[in-house]
């Protein structure tokens, strides 16, 4: 099923209904396990300066349907890659999976960390390996690899990242 047309946009630009949307959003009780919860993300873009932490709504037709944390200079975590922007705790509404918006919003990210934060030629990541919904959207968008699975907190831990396009 192709989604119908998605956007992303900062949390701190979204209006006051935008926001206690995103903070409802189904998130199932497992992928919170892997995640977090959402207002745990929005809490760390509030706290963080927006050269280094970008919070993004996830909208469809301007209804938030996900919430993603991006990350990079001094707040890059310490698994990612030197120089690349880091992609945290991405989450889809338990009601809108299944519909490609996953899919579609991780180009959407790629392509605003293209736009916005040039600098940052690769994208990174990391999730759970039992966490294999995300684990299949990631490869299908084009991360790979790129060090060795370590033990993390509910199991091993992948390490992925993808290069980014130049933004002309």
């Amino acid at each position: 099923m192709t989604p119908t047309r998605l956007q992303l946009q900062r949390w701190q630009s979204l209006t006051g209904d935008q926001r206690e949307r995103v903070l409802a959003l189904h998130i199932s009780p497992e992928q919170i396990e892997f995640a977090g919860t959402t207002a745990q993300a929005v809490s760390v873009c509030e706290g963080a300066s927006p050269d280094e932490v970008a919070g993004l709504a996830i909208l469809e037709s301007e209804t938030p349907i996900g919430f993603v944390l991006l990350s990079r200079g001094a707040r890059l975590p310490d698994w990612a890659p030197a120089g690349s922007a880091a992609l945290r705790a991405m989450r889809i509404d338990s009601r809108e999976q299944g519909k490609g918006h996953g899919r579609a919003s991780l180009a959407l990210v790629a392509a605003w960390v293209s736009e916005h934060w040039a600098s940052c030629r690769t994208l990174a990541l990391c999730v759970d390996d039992q966490n294999l919904a995300a684990r299949r959207a990631y490869e299908v968008a084009g991360f790979t690899e790129y060090a060795e699975p370590k033990a993390g907190r509910i199991g091993l831990v992948r390490y992925l990242s993808m290069l980014l396009a130049k933004v002309s």
